[in-house]
């Protein structure tokens, strides 16, 4: 049996007959917000890195130290590690496209991916939020802490193979207008987070990828005033009337979901 489980912002955790597949671990910094137990991120199989942001990557070290499981990222994000004082040695490999991995109970192979292009709308309204709410030095201080953990482009998506059903996995929704998404997909974890028309954006880029069901994640204000939370709403509302045929769930922290 195969479980699906969100710990709020990019982090999902697969759970296949019990062989455990964390993706994109990070304790989200806003204290109204559930966060999961250390044990939960440390206590898994795999680990799974899509790129080196913030909210992708800045809790690894401490995971890494306490955790037993093969780490896999983009080179990037392993440098970035690097360069703040963790051993990537070891458990750590470095994860490029048309890689294949294979676990005990799933088969992984990783694809190229693109991360989103914030747009000036989204931008302006994230430095008018943070001045109105007084929160400038706050942002200035998350602003500074990312560029520990600088991308250059490098960012990979997961497509998780197992028990005969087809699961991709992605860090953040930038559009490759040429690129052939995997076919025949049963989940996509679709990122619901970085443009200010992102209903319709998504809108073409999952029509596109047709799945069977589409769980969204990264929605979650996870760190204000940098973030805000995005409503799902409209977009579920207008993929109900347009593709029926394919489910869409906003999912509950922490409450696992059958595949």
């Amino acid at each position: 049996m195969t479980t699906l489980t969100w710990y709020g912002t990019a982090t999902i955790l697969l759970d296949i007959d019990g062989e455990k597949l964390l993706f994109d671990p990070f304790f989200r910094m806003n204290k109204k917000l559930e966060k999961p137990s250390f044990e939960t991120f440390c206590n898994v199989d795999y680990i799974f890195n899509t790129h080196p942001h913030l909210d992708h990557a800045c809790n690894l070290p401490l995971i890494l130290k306490n955790s037993q499981a093969a780490f896999y990222a983009p080179n990037q994000t392993i440098k970035c590690l690097e360069k703040i004082g963790v051993d990537s040695k070891g458990n750590a490999k470095i994860a490029l496209p048309g890689d294949f991995i294979k676990a005990k109970n799933a088969n992984i192979i990783v694809h190229k991916s693109k991360h989103i292009k914030f747009d000036l709308a989204l931008i302006l309204r994230t430095v008018f939020r943070s001045l109105f709410k007084f929160q400038f030095s706050r942002a200035f201080k998350l602003l500074k802490l990312n560029n520990k953990f600088k991308m250059k482009g490098e960012i990979v998506a997961y497509e998780v193979n197992a028990e005969g059903k087809k699961i991709f996995l992605m860090g953040s929704a930038g559009n490759m207008k040429n690129y052939n998404y995997p076919k025949d997909i049963d989940v996509l974890v679709w990122p619901f987070q970085g443009r200010s028309n992102i209903t319709r954006y998504s809108m073409k880029i999952v029509e596109k990828i047709a799945p069977k069901m589409v769980i969204l994640d990264h929605f979650d204000n996870a760190y204000p005033p940098i973030t805000n939370h995005i409503k799902t709403d409209k977009f579920i509302r207008i993929m109900q009337k347009k593709h029926p045929e394919i489910k869409v769930i906003e999912p509950e922290f922490n409450k696992i979901i059958n595949i």
